[in-house]
């Protein structure tokens, strides 16, 4: 990637992060852009009068690990309609599934509805889960963020999960994190371009260029010292 400000002259050529859970140093930067999302979507909706509440699930106990893995989406699919109708047509969620002791799906997830536990444990069933561990009031914005930040760490690392499955999932009313404005132009390197070449034409060009990993690369982007 190739990020250039005409303003200053500056490029910076780096690799950008890959995203992926499986990768050690992105796992961490996905953790903590996370954490930021919930603690900053948890206030953004509890200041409009959202009351949250976390909730544990679990899968049905007849299920095995590998049955609980295929059931469990269509399951909470069913459930998360239940709660949205009986809620008014209303439901914000965070949802982090995590593999129980047993191996089975176990789900912890920070939600709008609080129906109270005897309403979830019936809906529950009758949807395909499980008995339902327990659903207690979210205080404060930083509850929510202490709380994805615990059971991702969770998983980093020791769960293994089918490829393309969601570590952690929201709602879609759930506020995104603002993407921060940049003069700043972008553009990948065709495949079969060195970078050294593209230093070389940048220089010429009049632009100061560093080569640097992608989170030094932001740091310039976003304006941070050299």
């Amino acid at each position: 990637m190739v990020a250039r400000d005409p303003a200053s002259m500056q490029a910076v050529i780096f690799r950008p992060r890959c995203k992926q859970w499986s990768c050690p140093t992105c796992a961490e930067i996905n953790k903590a852009l996370w954490m930021i999302r919930a603690y900053k979507g948890a206030k953004t909706l509890m200041q409009a009068g959202i009351d949250f509440y976390f909730l544990t699930l679990t899968s049905h106990e007849k299920l095995t690990a590998s049955q609980s893995l295929y059931v469990w989406p269509r399951a909470w699919a069913k459930l998360r309609d239940k709660m949205k109708y009986e809620n008014g047509g209303v439901f914000s969620y965070l949802m982090i599934p995590e593999h129980h002791e047993s191996g089975k799906i176990h789900v912890h997830a920070i939600e709008s509805a609080g129906l109270g536990e005897s309403w979830i444990k019936t809906a529950a069933r009758t949807s395909g889960l499980g008995y339902m561990d327990e659903e207690d009031k979210l205080r404060t914005p930083t509850g929510a963020a202490h709380y994805v930040t615990k059971y991702l760490t969770k998983s980093i690392g020791v769960a293994i999960w089918p490829r393309g499955f969601r570590r952690i999932r929201a709602s879609r009313d759930w506020p995104k994190l603002d993407m921060p404005e940049t003069d700043w132009l972008f553009n990948c390197l065709p495949p079969m371009e060195r970078i050294e070449s593209e230093v070389d034409r940048l220089e010429q060009l009049g632009f100061k260029v560093q080569v640097v990993d992608h989170l030094i690369a932001w740091e310039i982007v976003r304006g941070s010292p050299d």
